[in-house]
């Protein structure tokens, strides 16, 4: 193996006096007025980076001669590695068997060099915005242009991998339902993919315990899980499951199984969690009430009759006496001239709340301090799948939705460093 000729101390010290010598000037051109105060930030981060991309230089090359330590090298090519303060030009040893010990100890991605670190922050920013955005924040915050399409490519094997981790462990460990009462909330919410949408399954998962009240008096999530599939019910089923069972659910006191009154949710909750406390949405549940009290008697904005008859049956279901709501449904379809399109609605309503009956016990819920509403996994649906996958013109792979998909629930979840070990390294 050669030798390295470099004094990595001696450079270290010119590297850091030239970056005095720059200050300095600066400072100079601060007081007598040649720099706007509005620029002085950015000219000192752009000096520091410059460093930056200088220590990182020296730092790279002193641990290829590390890593090679020992071993045969062939030569020593240079190759532009893309960091997190830009492009650095690094020369680092090939080994006889072809492998750049280096190269691989940073995970660099493709012909572009880039390392984990500038990986990692392409796939945080495609969690939350469109590709062609992630590529300008990384121009305009870290000054490295990175293409749309290479911006895809990254985050979507990110994705995959989040994929997997999700797969192998459903839920963190110090998720645990033991000895309290384990609640989850699902929906379906609607994705584009480019043959037309689909629907995603969405789960919120929580122990009832884990809720808590704002200084405002909102309610809050102390400690929650999401879920997210694009599987068919009895797929989606088993994740439930899955998930179920890494919060030892075994040992709950209680499982509660919340949804919006879709026949598929009791379905699973029937097949997967038999015996469940199963809760319709009071919210939905008052929503089929205006629909109702509207067919009846008026649109709600102009009918004090509309009005009135759903306050009365509002308090009654929150009371737990859907039995009373049912009653005042099956008079009104004795009004004369109830017919058509309103009669179908009053029938479609009533059915409802016949079908759904046992699961409007609000005032027992409410006893054993268990949510009635689902505002937990509707706020789900607008945060994990709505705020990033329906952006205007998004038309996705059913793949890559997928794979954007679990990389999302990956950050959400707390499991994002499993996916970069560097970040566990510099914990």
């Amino acid at each position: 193996m050669e030798d390295y000729p470099m004094n990595n101390s001696e450079l270290v010290d010119e590297m850091v006096q030239r970056l005095g010598v720059e200050i300095k000037g600066l400072l100079t051109d601060s007081q007598a007025g040649g720099v706007a105060v509005g620029a002085i930030e950015l000219l000192v981060r752009e000096k520091l980076w410059h460093l930056g991309a200088q220590a990182m230089g020296v730092l790279l090359e002193a641990r290829d001669a590390a890593l090679v330590a020992g071993r045969s090298v062939h030569d020593r090519p240079t190759r532009t590695v893309v960091t997190l303060f830009g492009a650095v030009d690094v020369t680092r040893s090939r080994c006889v068997d072809g492998r750049y010990p280096l190269d691989e100890a940073l995970g660099l991605h493709g012909q572009q060099g880039w390392t984990v670190s500038v990986q990692e922050a392409v796939s945080l920013l495609g969690c939350e915005t469109g590709f062609q955005t992630v590529s300008d924040l990384m121009r305009r915050l870290l000054g490295l242009r990175i293409s749309r399409t290479r911006a895809e490519k990254v985050a979507e094997q990110a994705g995959q991998r989040a994929a997997e981790v999700l797969e192998s462990s459903p839920a963190p460990p110090e998720h645990d339902a033991s000895g309290k009462a384990w609640v989850v909330a699902t929906d379906g919410c609607q994705a584009p993919e480019r043959d037309g949408w689909h629907e995603v399954k969405v789960a919120t998962v929580y122990t009832s315990e884990s809720r808590a009240k704002t200084a405002c008096g909102r309610r809050k999530l102390l400690r929650k899980a999401y879920l997210a599939s694009l599987d068919p019910a009895s797929a989606w089923g088993q994740r439930l499951r899955q998930a179920a069972q890494a919060w030892r659910v075994e040992k709950a006191k209680r499982v509660v199984v919340m949804g919006d009154g879709a026949p598929w949710i009791w379905n699973l909750a029937d097949e997967h969690f038999p015996g469940a406390v199963e809760i319709v949405d009071y919210y939905h549940a008052v929503e089929h009430l205006w629909a109702a009290g509207e067919a009846l008697f008026g649109d709600r904005e102009r009918s004090a009759a509309t009005q009135g008859w759903v306050r009365h049956n509002r308090r009654q279901l929150r009371r737990g006496r859907a039995d009373l709501v049912i009653a005042s449904i099956q008079r009104g379809q004795a009004r004369p001239g109830l017919c058509g399109e309103r009669a179908a609605i009053v029938r479609r309503n009533l059915e409802y709340f016949r079908t759904n009956q046992q699961r409007m016990r609000y005032d027992q819920y409410r006893r054993w301090r268990l949510p009635i509403g689902t505002g937990a996994v509707e706020g789900s649906c607008k945060f994990v799948v709505q705020s990033r996958f329906k952006k205007p013109g998004a038309r996705w792979s059913d793949l890559g939705l997928r794979q954007m998909l679990a990389l999302k629930l990956a950050r959400l979840n707390g499991q994002w460093e499993t996916l970069w070990p560097h970040l566990r390294l510099t914990a």
